[in-house]
């Protein structure tokens, strides 16, 4: 440990300035419940109270339970920690705490990645740049899944560079377990179960090694087969209940039709609304209108959806920052960020390494433009700009560093 530190000591300074600003802030930043947080607050309440998972009077697969669980855990934890009787507020309060412990987490995360990526330099501008990412600060005080999706998303990306690096199977079992926790905080990530197996085997076929005649496709199974287990095991407990409690097989939840549907509305013209009482009329799923509308939409205006599933979303996704509009350098800073994060996130992702990042980042914005696009939404892929922005700058300045030192002759 002590050696670490000696090695990492700049990035260990910035932690301690990083933790003493964020504590601060969870001091002095009272308790806040709107929108989606309410719903949180209640799932958890309902499961340390009455010891069922949901918002209302009875169980529900309307959210996967990986925050409302941390966040009851805690709720729990917090009150055997006190002599005394906490009002609710004070509770939430507490919990906040840990959660902005849980940032200074995700922010050695980044550091690590960028270490993995490229060197302790670029993970400890990766880091500084994070640190100076307002969000990063304040995601801890908000009963929001960024708290917990942001660690355990970074987690896995940091455990599958380690796998395709070291290729042990131990680490793609763990990458598996790590991205099956974090499904289970947010759904939409779990198609990163394939995106990282076609990224391993892009690396072993680059890597392959023709003269000593090794198997290289062979040796890709052991790794894909346990990460595919790791992926399955945390979530079978969530297909037990749901079977048990409501007769069917629900494989992550029943929310997807609501972002889906208004995600199918072309810059909002529509009321979303209207079209949740349009699809009860036909009495069909959120899900199937919300297909059914957007067909007939490429069918009748082609033109206007093909512009609002490729790019009409962007500008509500990543365009702004999510919060803190009303400050104008750092809504600057956000925008100078996506611009350059954007142009380096296409022109690598090729390069060996740091495409992982790429491929992520791209992968994500495609997988939200299917749904809802929103400003919280697009938080993750800034993260992910600000490890790649530094990691191919060094790529970039390492080739101009090479054709300086290279002789060149002259006939």
């Amino acid at each position: 440990m002590v050696k670490w530190v000696r090695e990492h000591v700049l990035f260990v300074v910035l932690l301690i300035i990083a933790a003493g600003m964020r504590l601060y802030l969870w001091k002095h930043t009272p308790v806040s419940l709107d929108g989606d947080m309410i719903r949180y607050n209640a799932m958890a309440q309902n499961i340390v109270q009455h010891g069922y998972l949901g918002a209302g009077a009875v169980p529900s697969a309307f959210i996967t339970p990986g925050y409302p669980l941390f966040v009851a855990f805690f709720y729990r934890f917090v009150g055997l920690l006190h002599a005394r009787a906490l009002t609710h507020l004070e509770t939430v309060h507490e919990v906040f705490f840990f959660q902005q412990l849980l940032s200074l987490v995700s922010l050695w995360l980044i550091y690590r990645i960028g270490c993995q990526l490229r060197g302790k330099w670029v993970g400890l501008i990766a880091a500084l740049l994070s640190v100076l990412y307002i969000q990063m600060s304040f995601v801890g005080l908000m009963l929001l899944t960024e708290a917990l999706f942001i660690p355990l998303f970074l987690a896995t990306i940091s455990m599958a560079l380690a796998a395709m690096k070291s290729q042990k199977v131990s680490s793609y079992l763990w990458t598996g377990l790590l991205l099956s926790l974090t499904t289970l905080v947010r759904p939409t990530v779990l198609p990163f179960w394939l995106v990282i197996l076609a990224l391993d085997f892009w690396q072993r076929y680059n890597n392959r090694d023709r003269g000593a005649g090794t198997d290289w496709r062979r040796q890709f199974w052991p790794g894909a087969i346990w990460l595919t287990v790791g992926v399955i095991v945390p979530l079978i407990p969530w297909w037990i209940r749901n079977l048990i409690d409501f007769h069917h097989f629900i494989l992550l939840d029943n929310d997807s039709g609501n972002p889906l549907l208004a995600g199918a509305i072309p810059y909002f013209r529509v009321n979303v609304n209207t079209l949740i009482a349009a699809s009860r009329a036909l009495h069909e799923s959120q899900d199937t209108y919300a297909i059914h509308y957007a067909l007939a939409g490429f069918k009748a205006h082609f033109w206007l959806y093909a512009g609002w599933y490729l790019f009409g979303k962007l500008q509500y996704l990543i365009w702004s920052p999510w919060l803190y509009q009303y400050i104008p350098a750092f809504v600057l800073y956000h925008r100078v960020v996506v611009i350059i994060g954007a142009i380096l996130m296409f022109a690598f992702l090729g390069r060996s390494q740091i495409r992982v990042i790429a491929w992520i980042s791209l992968i994500l914005i495609l997988l939200q433009m299917a749904f809802l696009p929103t400003f919280r939404y697009g938080y993750p892929i800034i993260l992910l700009w600000l490890i790649l922005i530094p990691a191919a700058l060094d790529v970039m300045w390492e080739g101009y560093r090479r054709r300086k030192t290279e002789p060149t002759f002259v006939s």
